[in-house]
């Protein structure tokens, strides 16, 4: 899965989701509480709106507006907040609002979609954006479907062909969609970041550039395009896309986060500290943000300053295995072998796969520790491997046993990825 895509469905500030009006029968008792309900998500009040219609369902059950409701407010509640139960939560409310219809209205059909595509995000499984599609083929098929609605569920097939790797089939749907409905915000920023995806940067950026034409005041098109820019590694343009996302309005956190990021990543972490302070001002509890904050303050040699931004940062989010990681660089950078030890296992624990990029620290840090033995006994199967099977994290570690010089290290590094290769070269030259 593509790097991006995360950060495009967590990180636009707005709800993705595509939201209909709940219908309401005339003669219905709660028929004001569940305004009220709507009301509040509209508002991203999303607690009293789950408050609102968890009263309504305890004195009727079967009330599948009710249902309906709770489940939009879960799910974007879940996607705000990176929680991955509120979003199961929402599904499930989502089927119990089309089991009480007797599958008669559509709409109900939208939090289910929504939360299985951010489920297939945020626990990198393909199983629900596939059982997701096959949904959503179903509704489409439905003859019933009035204009704008067949607009919702184009769109909302669309963003479920992103986590499938399909971003040429997402940008027919999100184009689908702008023809049923030239209006609709979320596709016309979801289509450049498909074509994006797609590879085809020319489309991209002339979609976004006729999307802010069409909403010039719009900070979160500026933030979308500045994330493209920063992509293409074209840092000036993107900082400054995000300062005019941010002159717009000055508390979209998204923004100032993400200029904060660019500044990490241009070599500036005094900078990017400032952006990324300012947005833990507006929203104290984001540990991604926490965990960033202490990366540039550990590269201006703030190491306490680190430590304690990165702590918080995995009390917030444990399960994180990215931040356990950064929490056990700023313990080996403080000379604490055995903490960064016991954070780097954690994550290699938590995502196997993902942190198999830790091998080569964790051996350093059991080295540090007086464990070499044990060290080289537990990635002695590495020397074993054929070379042409090797890949740059299997080398490292070989010149750290020992088993290959730095002239040998420097040799397998592949120089068809220009940017891969520097990464590479800088890794080889630390160790």
């Amino acid at each position: 899965m593509s790097r991006l895509l995360p950060l495009l469905v967590l990180c636009f500030g707005i709800p993705l989701t595509a939201s209909a009006q709940p219908p309401t029968a005339t003669n219905d008792p709660f028929a004001q509480q569940k305004i009220q309900a709507d009301q509040a998500q509209q508002q991203g009040d999303y607690a009293k709106s789950i408050a609102i219609t968890s009263q309504i369902l305890q004195q009727k059950p079967d009330d599948h507006v009710a249902y309906y409701l709770r489940a939009s407010a879960r799910v974007e509640s879940g996607r705000a907040q990176g929680n991955v139960q509120a979003i199961r939560e929402g599904v499930a409310d989502a089927r119990e609002a089309i089991r009480f219809s007797r599958n008669q209205d559509a709409n109900y059909y939208l939090p289910y979609l929504y939360g299985m595509m951010n489920l297939a995000v945020m626990e990198n499984k393909k199983s629900h954006a596939e059982t997701a599609l096959t949904v959503a083929n179903q509704v489409l098929t439905r003859p019933e479907l009035k204009p704008e609605e067949k607009a919702n569920f184009h769109y909302q097939r669309g963003m479920i062909y992103l986590p499938l790797n399909k971003p040429q089939e997402a940008a027919q749907d999100f184009t689908e969609t702008i023809k049923l409905a030239p209006d609709h915000f979320a596709a016309l920023l979801a289509l450049p970041d498909a074509y994006a995806l797609a590879g085809d940067n020319d489309r991209a950026l002339a979609s976004f550039n006729q999307v802010i034409q069409k909403q010039p005041d719009s900070p979160v098109v500026y933030n979308n395009r500045a994330m493209f820019y920063q992509q293409q590694g074209k840092l000036q343009e993107a900082i400054n896309d995000f300062s005019r996302a941010i002159q717009l309005d000055p508390r979209y956190h998204h923004a100032i986060t993400n200029r904060g990021f660019a500044y990490l990543e241009g070599g500036k972490p005094d900078t990017a500290e400032a952006d990324l302070t300012q947005s833990l001002s507006i929203e104290p509890n984001q540990p991604f943000v926490l965990g960033m904050r202490g990366e540039a303050r550990l590269l201006q040699g703030k190491i306490n300053e680190a430590l304690e931004d990165q702590k918080k940062a995995v009390q917030l989010d444990p399960q994180n295995p990215a931040l356990h990681a950064d929490l056990g660089f700023s313990y080996f950078f403080s000379q604490d072998f055995p903490a960064a030890l016991t954070e780097f296992k954690l994550a290699a624990q938590l995502a196997p796969e993902q942190m198999k990029v830790l091998d080569p620290w964790v051996y350093l840090a059991m080295v540090k520790t007086d464990q070499k033995s044990a060290a080289d006994a537990k990635f002695q199967s590495i020397t074993a491997k054929k070379p042409d099977t090797r890949d740059s994290i299997d080398n490292l570690l070989l010149f750290l046993m020992g088993a290959i010089s730095n002239t040998e290290l420097l040799d397998s590094i592949d120089q068809k990825d220009v940017e891969r290769a520097k990464a590479q070269i800088c890794e080889s030259y630390f160790f």
